[in-house]
């Protein structure tokens, strides 16, 4: 079908008069996850990954995908008349150079896009004498005859229980940063710093609770707030109070911005995207660009939303476990007719999690890996390409829940039966690097990509690597990847500060055999004992896979750590299990 349908956009393009489209995985507000109507990249591949984009270039087309999706997408466009590249900036300039001519015009949808993000293409485009055109209509939108329809779910008050702080106290507290900046408005560009900032959710995306809107927030603390008319229930407009003027169009929001005298506003050019900036500077405003204070703001947990996520961990480390416990069995029902597979556990683990106070959704589509799969780094099971699950080898868990009080996400890899001594040095080495990050003391101002390396070392011993980062900042009750704090290679210049949560997920994977990774939450907390420095905390709790463990390669700190860890486990989730699973946790928790 995807022949036919790359097929149709050449067509749509010509109609267009362009000679070229890029299709982004994303939609207007950047989100990671999208709803079903903004699928564009997979509805026109196949690809369904989290980050992407497909490039059409006359007669070529391109997908480009990191590290994390390069066999994935291999087997999910097959035999399509597709180039598999690097998603890179370079990389994906280079293509589009290599594949138009001077005086050919490369169009994009400019609500998919930011600025910035173009402006490394938009350079070496100019030097070959290619046009940039932006375009009042998406084309595949001409061609998608069956598009789903946009959301319409309700917005719903986040109570402060869970906020700890009230949305008219956050109002005043990021007002007071635009004096600061001489600014006379902030503009919100996506639903998650929204949600934030009013102390909202909705359900309108895939494992993001949150309500698809913007806003504009004045220096006195008002603000008006775009949503569908249909998601803002009575409830949701009392909870606003009348500092918060709705418009149910997103030109309310530009005529907002003239009955407010707005002449200086403050966005993020990293999450604005070029459409609305064309609608500001139309308005002849002044645009201070910088980076959007919300962000950072929600980053920093306060104490009720961190009490908030060690409860939803203790939950959902509880669901965790009776997974695990039933697993082997399960498996063993299922050998002789593969009737279990990876498809099989993703449902048993929801079913698992469903029976927990507060469980609203996974936060992201659980990676159910079993063998060479598990070795596809953020795989995405299907009924065509699940495996059946035999009592042998390596199977990979990565998943997570989305509760009111906290957001989780948790991996854990599993020995079904007989595995390789190689595999016992890998995984004995990724949980050396887990154990080097959780037990680190660094001095305040440290940045994320200052301690990746500790996460490495074991593995970079023995000549080995994982091609993703090492933790990504976690929302409350939000996205499960939240910035602006992450640990990676990569330099982001954000110190890590008391109150965030991240991610400590070293792995390795070796392609066709098996996938490893190790992770937990922490957040980042004041050292008692050394001023001026800080240490992580542990928010995740279950077992680690003892059988995997080379204890001979474990130093006694790391030994000590694990015990201690898995006494911790044992002790907070011992009375929230089933029997069954009480037996199980002891034994997965036995020192060693």
């Amino acid at each position: 079908m995807s022949r036919e349908r790359l097929e149709a956009l050449r067509e749509e393009l010509k109609r267009q008069g362009v000679n070229g489209f890029l299709v982004p995985r994303g939609d207007e507000y950047q989100n990671e996850y999208v709803p079903p109507s903004e699928e564009r990249l997979a509805w026109l591949t196949g690809f369904t990954g989290s980050a992407g984009l497909a490039a059409m270039a006359n007669d070529h087309a391109a997908l480009f995908v990191d590290g994390r999706y390069t066999i994935q997408a291999q087997q999910e466009i097959g035999d399509q008349p597709l180039e598999q590249q690097d998603l890179n900036p370079s990389a994906i300039a280079g293509w589009l150079c290599d594949n138009l001519k001077a005086g050919d015009t490369l169009g994009f949808d400019p609500r998919l896009h930011t600025e910035p993000g173009l402006a490394p293409l938009k350079k070496r485009l100019a030097e070959r004498e290619i046009g940039l055109q932006p375009l009042e209509s998406n084309p595949i939108d001409a061609i998608w005859s069956d598009r789903p329809a946009p959301p319409s779910g309700h917005a719903l008050p986040h109570p402060e229980t869970f906020t700890g702080e009230t949305s008219d106290a956050k109002r005043r507290r990021i007002a007071d940063r635009l004096e600061d900046k001489r600014a006379d408005a902030l503009w919100l560009a996506n639903p998650e710093v929204c949600a934030w900032l009013f102390n909202i959710r909705g359900s309108d995306i895939p494992h993001l609770p949150v309500a698809l809107s913007c806003a504009i927030l004045y220096r006195d603390g008002s603000a008006t707030l775009y949503m569908a008319e249909a998601a803002a229930s009575s409830a949701l407009r009392e909870h606003l109070g009348s500092g918060v003027e709705l418009a149910h169009d997103k030109t309310g929001l530009f005529d907002a911005a003239r009955r407010q005298h707005v002449a200086r506003i403050w966005l993020d050019p990293l999450l604005t995207n070029c459409w609305t900036l064309q609608q500001l500077r139309a308005m002849d405003l002044e645009l201070i660009m910088d980076r959007d204070p919300i962000t950072g703001a929600k980053a920093l947990k306060n104490p009720v939303e961190l009490a908030g996520s060690r409860a939803a961990h203790e939950r959902d480390g509880a669901a965790l476990c009776e997974f695990l416990a039933a697993l082997p069995d399960a498996v063993d029902n299922g050998v002789a007719d593969s009737s279990f597979g990876e498809l099989e556990a993703v449902a048993l683990l929801r079913a698992k999690r469903e029976q927990r106070e507060g469980f609203t959704d996974d936060s992201f589509d659980s990676i159910s890996g079993y063998g060479p799969n598990g070795a596809i780094v953020h795989y995405r099971v299907s009924p065509e390409s699940s495996l059946p699950m035999k009592a042998e080898g390596i199977y990979l868990i990565d998943s997570g829940g989305q509760y009111p009080d906290g957001t989780t996400d948790v991996t854990r890899t599993v020995a079904l039966g007989e595995f390789s001594e190689q595999a016992r040095d890998h995984f004995t080495r990724v949980l050396k690097g887990h154990i080097a990050l959780a037990t680190l003391r660094f001095p305040t101002g440290t940045c994320g990509e200052q301690v990746d390396a500790f996460a490495r070392k074991a593995l970079w011993d023995a000549g080995l690597d994982y091609a993703h980062g090492t933790g990504h900042g976690v929302g409350s009750f939000l996205s499960v990847h939240e910035g602006p704090q992450r640990i990676g290679k990569v330099s982001t210049g954000v110190a890590l500060e008391p109150g965030m949560i991240l991610s400590n997920e070293p792995g390795f994977y070796l392609t066709g055999q098996y996938g490893i990774r190790i992770e937990n939450l922490i957040f980042v907390k004041e050292s008692d004992q050394y001023p001026g420095f800080l240490e992580f905390e542990e928010l995740t709790l279950a077992p680690i896979e003892r059988k995997l463990i080379d204890k001979l390669l474990l130093t006694p700190m790391e030994l000590e750590w694990l015990n201690n860890y898995h006494q911790r486990v044992r002790d907070t989730l011992m009375p929230l299990v089933d029997e069954k699973t009480q037996a199980w946790l002891q034994q997965a928790t036995e020192k060693l």
